[in-house]
């Protein structure tokens, strides 16, 4: 969907508000990211060089087209040979009023892209945590990314190698973890599949052992005109509702919990030694509070519902 001109403030403002609310944790894509994002979009920073404001019918989501200007106009802002003074704005602006307008609000907007961080279409980055005594290697890495529905997900690995890391993996000079392109294709095939094939393909690429997989999800946020999952009571469609959910299958998980209630329970086989954790918080306005609460209460499920706004 399009959103309107007179409702894209409104919307960029309350989905940040919404994530202020919740305040995710590092099993999402990075709050500060998505905040500075969202801030480049609102037509208060950047009046309306990058509209249209296309959202995703289905998640309510900002369109990866919508995103990916925010991402060529911080090109242009780093390339830039500087912004134009306020006397060149003003003398611009006794020439043609929209001409002067527009670089006004370029001019912020370049500002405000050259200092933010912007969430990445695809990215796959690591560190090594520690390396033992035989040479054993544990390395972290994070693959985040705008998925095709236009939620947020980011994918968390940690895996102990029993050398040095080789193959998809490698530790430069420098010390510094190295990974290869295939191991970034991997991800982008496999980043939306059940925990346990994506671990099974992990230990395949790695020659490692995966000690915790987890996948965080921003989104979907629902409001009027979005179309809600069969199933999901239509009161929850009323007002403002921002998803936020995990799903862990970790060594350090010792006892398997669902508290997600628009996922189905995965019936894959849980590995020896592992448990399995799921969960979904909500941040809620318009009065969907307590519809929130008692949806998740018919399923056994008491949820975390921070209002906002």
């Amino acid at each position: 969907m399009q959103l309107p001109t007179g409702r894209v403030g409104p919307y960029v403002r309350a989905l940040r508000s919404a994530l202020q609310a919740l305040a995710p944790n590092n099993e999402h894509v990075t709050l500060s990211a998505a905040l500075d994002h969202l801030q480049a979009l609102d037509p208060a920073t950047s009046g309306d060089l990058l509209f249209p404001a296309d959202v995703s019918d289905h998640t309510g989501m900002p369109a990866y087209t919508w995103l990916q200007r925010a991402h060529a106009e911080a090109v242009l802002a780093h390339r830039g040979m500087g912004d134009p003074s306020d006397a060149e704005l003003e003398r611009a602006g006794d020439l043609d009023a929209e001409l002067g307008e527009r670089l006004s609000q370029r001019r912020a907007l370049h500002r405000h892209l050259r200092t933010a961080q912007l969430l990445p279409a695809t990215r796959l980055g690591g560190v090594v945590r520690r390396v033992g005594a035989r040479g054993s290697t544990q390395v972290a890495l994070a693959y985040d990314r705008q998925s095709p529905d236009a939620r947020w997900v980011r994918v968390r690995v940690e895996l102990r190698t029993p050398g040095p890391p080789s193959g998809a993996l490698w530790v430069d000079r420098a010390g510094r973890l190295a990974i290869s392109s295939s191991l970034q294709h991997l991800f982008t095939r496999h980043f939306a599949t059940s925990l346990s094939a994506l671990r099974s393909q992990l230990t395949d690429a790695t020659g490692g052992a995966v000690l915790r997989l987890s996948r965080g999800w921003t989104g979907p946020f629902w409001f009027p005109g979005v179309a809600l999952p069969d199933g999901v009571p239509e009161a929850l469609g009323a007002g403002l509702l921002l998803h936020n959910s995990v799903e862990v299958v970790a060594e350090d998980v010792h006892a398997s919990r669902h508290h997600d209630p628009l996922e189905r329970v995965d019936d894959a086989r849980v590995p020896a030694g592992f448990g399995v954790y799921r969960s979904r918080r909500f941040a809620a306005a318009g009065g969907v509070g307590p519809a929130v609460r008692q949806w998740c209460a018919d399923q056994g499920i008491r949820p975390l519902v921070v209002p906002f706004g």
